[in-house]
Formats: C-alpha cells, structure tokens, sequence
C-alpha cells in the first residue's frame, strides 16, 4: 500500500469537490484503474471518501465525516480492521506502537502474512474466518514487545462496511495488570489457606447474614459438618435454636456494635460430645471471624 498514491487520490479529490469516477481519477494522477479502485475500497471503508452513484457510473468525494481511523486513535484499545479477504484495511495508532510497524508496511496485507506471528495461529484464522459468517468471539492473546509481557482480551466482532461487504473488527484489550492482580491474589489466598490450616484453634467467618463463607479443618472437625454442607449456609439452618444461644448474640453484637468479644460456654455436638470452648470474635469486612479453642482439658488441669 502505497501512501504517496493513496494522498495523490486525496489530493485530486480535494481538489474537484463535485466528485471524480475511477477512470478520471486513474487519468489524472496516472495511474491504472485496478489499483486506484482498490486505494479508493480502502479510504471508502475507512471513512476519508464517499461514493454515490449516477445510474450505472460510481463518483467519489472526499469525505465531510470524521475519518474512521481518527476516531479509532482516541481509543486506548489496540484496534484492527480487516476486509473479506482478512486484509488489513485500519490499525489505529496504539496497535501500531505495539507491535513497532509502520502503518503503510501493514495496511493492504493479509493478516496471515503479517510480520504479527500471534495473528497466524490455526486458533485465531478460525475465530477470524468464524467472524466473517456473523459470530463473535473473545480469546486470550499472550504477546510479547521486547522485554515486556503482554496479556490481551481479544474480541473478534463481525462487521458490515457501507457497501454491504463483511469484515472483521479486532479489538485488543490490555488486561495485563489485571491477571497479574489475580496472580498476586491467588498466591496470597493459597498462603492465607496454608495458614489457616496450620494453625490448629477452629477459625470461620461468618458474614453478615450469618453464612458460614469460610472454615479451617478444625473448625469443621469442630463444628462436624463438611465443607460442601457448611459453606453459605446459615448457623440458623444448620443449628436449630442457636438464636437463643450466648454464642449467637455475641455474633450479633459484633456484628452491629463492630467490637471483638470473648464468650466461654458448654456445646454439645451431633455426636453427643461435649466440650467447654472459648470463643474469639473480631469484626472483618465480611462480618465476623471466629476463633475457637477447646479449653475443655486446660479446665480440668485447672481443677
């Protein structure tokens, strides 16, 4: 794709306002009609010409309209447009920047044969070519600029252009902060897991309807209930009564009044086991932590 050619079609237009055919163009800048009608399918779809027809003859203006591609370059997505033929047509500027091109070495070329290995894929020409028969598709996309890492979220959506012919819209959304944010608290959610599990008092939380929304194995050896049982499940559905208990009206008050408070108390299991167990409440974003020690043996030591 030629830039000096396609501002010569520019030029001439610019210059003859009430609009110029293919021929006429080809003839004033001299340049054969295949090609001087391929330049102008390119500013036609991008927004920079307009075509309107006389009967069987095709005049072309300069567009009055913002061009396409300017309006792209406001976005901070990295943005490509493709033709039928999944030639590019448009990369906005931020695409560009990316993958370190220079605009008249991409446009015109198919995506295949771009010097973009990520776009060559079997997987991507599928979503691609998918696109053109009206499906819309959304991919994670790796890329790698220099030193620098890059995760995208791809979305491939169908396109219609004026004259009624399907195309392809890329859009690249830069998600790399964000998954590196989720890696960060992956890692911190599986050191607070291995913490919790190591410490050997029951711990639960209970949020603010009261859900049990998370237990330590000895809390559920505690409690005697498995995870799948107890996990968003009310204290109400599973212990019938417990409204009427210390132990519950010391939730609710460090539920309403955000204070940490202490109970000690006798509780009976499933099992018919009992047990004197003191009761740590604190106040946490979710609604209440919980940490429960039997003290059952440290009594009898003390008697």
């Amino acid at each position: 794709m030629n830039r000096d050619q396609l501002s010569a079609i520019t030029k001439v237009l610019k210059a003859n306002p009430r609009g110029m055919t293919v021929t006429q163009i080809s003839k004033e800048i001299d340049l054969n009609r295949n090609s001087v009608a391929k330049y102008l399918e390119v500013l036609l779809i991008s927004g920079h010409v307009e075509m309107r027809s006389y009967g069987p003859a095709k005049v072309f203006f300069l567009s009055q309209r913002v061009p396409i591609s300017a309006m792209l370059d406001f976005s901070s997505d990295y943005l490509l447009i493709l033709d039928r033929d999944l030639r590019i047509i448009q990369a906005n500027d931020n695409f560009l920047k990316l993958v370190n091109i220079e605009r008249e070495k991409l446009i015109g070329q198919k995506i295949e044969y771009a010097p973009i290995s990520v776009f060559s894929t079997p997987e991507m020409t599928s979503n691609l070519k998918a696109a053109l028969n009206g499906k819309q598709l959304t991919q994670e996309l790796d890329y790698s600029a220099g030193k620098t890492e890059y995760c995208f979220n791809v979305k491939i959506i169908p396109t219609t252009f004026e004259d009624g012919l399907p195309g392809v819209t890329v859009i690249l959304e830069n998600i790399t902060e964000r998954k590196r944010m989720e890696e960060e608290l992956r890692k911190s959610e599986q050191r607070y897991r291995l913490l919790l599990e190591s410490i050997s008092d029951g711990v639960y939380v209970l949020d603010r309807e009261m859900r049990f929304v998370l237990v330590n194995d000895a809390g559920l050896q505690l409690i005697q209930f498995p995870g799948d049982d107890l996990l968003g499940k009310k204290i109400t559905e599973l212990f019938p009564g417990v409204e009427e208990t210390e132990e519950f009206k010391a939730f609710k008050r460090t539920l309403e009044k955000r204070e940490s408070g202490t109970i000690t108390g006798e509780r009976v299991f499933k099992d018919g086991q009992k047990g004197l167990y003191e009761i740590r409440m604190y106040p946490v974003p979710e609604g209440v932590l919980c940490i429960v020690r039997d003290i059952s043996e440290y009594k009898k030591t003390e008697k």
